[in-house]
């Protein structure tokens, strides 16, 4: 015969466990994670198409964007400076990718970043610090979470040579990551798109180039990420 204490026990662990389950069942099996340029308004920016392609290719899959000021110094975007805007950023990205997979452990994750959505993706997942524009935590902030596929296109952070870049750059970027910091395990899970043309990720000086990576590479980067995921 059970004691009331014993009763009380049995009963609470009858009411939590469909709570539990339903937090399970509320998980997505694919999360994007979408980083707008600078200036770009509040939402995905141009990284929209690469997003939206994901979101209709894997009904159910869900998204959110990366809320941070995507500032150069301009009074359009609050006036942040651009280092300002970038450890807004690190910090965004940190904050809401480990709250997501805090509660969807299992949930396969994509990241996709335009320019300066790009550079703080790279600097959460690879590390190494951002040093010219503050960012002096050197850690890998986010590796640690189920990320399947990761699309960066025009990032400030580009090294020309990499096994994961796309594009006709030789040149690297203006805050471009010391060659020693190879992105660990993640190597394989990339796809960085930068062409010779992009004053940003390389030294050229065409400002279309910088704009054009959503045409050209859209169809590309969604194989990309389907040959990555599992669901």
């Amino acid at each position: 015969m059970y004691s009331k204490a014993a009763l009380l026990l049995v009963l609470a662990q009858a009411f939590a466990a469909p709570v539990e389950l339903e937090e399970r069942q509320s998980c997505p099996k694919i999360h994007v994670f979408g980083a707008r340029e600078t200036t770009a308004s509040p939402g995905y920016g141009s990284t929209a198409r690469f997003v939206n392609d994901i979101l209709s290719a894997y009904p159910g899959s869900t998204a959110e964007a990366i809320s941070y000021p995507a500032c150069g110094g301009q009074s359009s975007c609050g006036g942040d400076s651009y280092a300002q805007s970038v450890q807004a950023g690190v910090k965004a990205v940190q904050s809401q990718v480990s709250s997501f997979a805090s509660r969807c452990p299992s949930t396969q994750l994509v990241y996709v970043g335009h320019s300066q959505g790009s550079q703080i993706g790279d600097d959460t997942l690879c590390g190494g610090g951002d040093p010219n524009n503050g960012v002096t935590n050197t850690a890998a902030t986010i590796a640690q979470y189920n990320f399947k596929a990761i699309i960066w296109t025009g990032d400030p952070r580009f090294v020309p040579g990499e096994s994961f870049h796309v594009g006709s750059a030789t040149h690297g970027g203006f805050a471009a990551r010391p060659a020693a910091i190879t992105c660990g395990k993640y190597q394989g899970l990339i796809q960085s798109y930068c062409d010779s043309g992009d004053e940003y990720c390389s030294n050229g000086s065409n400002p279309n180039t910088h704009n054009q990576y959503q045409t050209e590479y859209g169809s590309a980067a969604l194989a990309f990420v389907k040959s990555k995921l599992t669901a």
